[in-house]
């Protein structure tokens, strides 16, 4: 299957952040139900070879579950692998994908990470899903700063006609705290390790 606008209606409301390079998460990841979608990203440019070796085997396992999976960076490794789309981050992004992406952007799924209002009003454009990041303090990231509510919600009213997710310390019980009506849903990495 290829990745198509179709997809954009079966959008699942939370996400694992998946690094297939990181062993120590195989423990969660192969217990995550077909509600939950997965996001395979990478740290820095320099894993990306390695990350693209190792990702087979868990994308084989979300095809057989039926797992919604989002592959960083690659549209042709995501179509290989039928993924539900691909996640792009702002820092790794030269002007020239921009220009593609705006015409992309309309045939598949295309998700990526904000930081900041400057972040979401240039680079949200270029996205269907767009992950507001740290929302909170983050076992996984904790030099990271959370953002304040303020600036939090000022994204998601800029971003509204995107589907809009919380990522950063995020689980089901402070969500809820976060709740609006331009808040589809929460992408996470340790609230899926209980």
């Amino acid at each position: 299957m290829k990745i198509t606008k179709k997809n954009f209606k079966n959008i699942p409301k939370e996400w694992l952040f998946f690094n297939p390079l990181n062993n120590s998460h195989d423990n969660y990841f192969f217990k995550i139900s077909n509600k939950i979608g997965v996001i395979f990203f990478f740290e820095n440019n320099k894993e990306e070879k390695k990350y693209l070796k190792k990702i087979k085997p868990y994308a084989e396992w979300c095809q057989n579950k039926g797992i919604n999976f989002l592959i960083q960076s690659s549209l042709y490794w995501a179509n290989k692998y039928s993924a539900f789309g691909i996640f792009l981050d702002s820092k790794n992004l030269p002007i020239s994908n921009k220009l593609s992406l705006a015409s992309s952007k309309k045939k598949i799924l295309i998700a990526g990470k904000v930081h900041n209002l400057n972040e979401a009003n240039k680079f949200g454009k270029f996205l269907n899903m767009v992950f507001i990041s740290n929302v909170f303090e983050t076992q996984s990231y904790p030099d990271k700063k959370k953002l304040s509510l303020f600036n939090f919600f000022s994204m998601c009213f800029l971003l509204k006609k995107k589907k809009v997710f919380a990522l950063g310390g995020v689980n089901k019980s402070n969500f809820k705290k976060l709740k609006n009506r331009y808040l589809y849903g929460f992408g996470a990495i340790s609230y899926f390790k209980n």
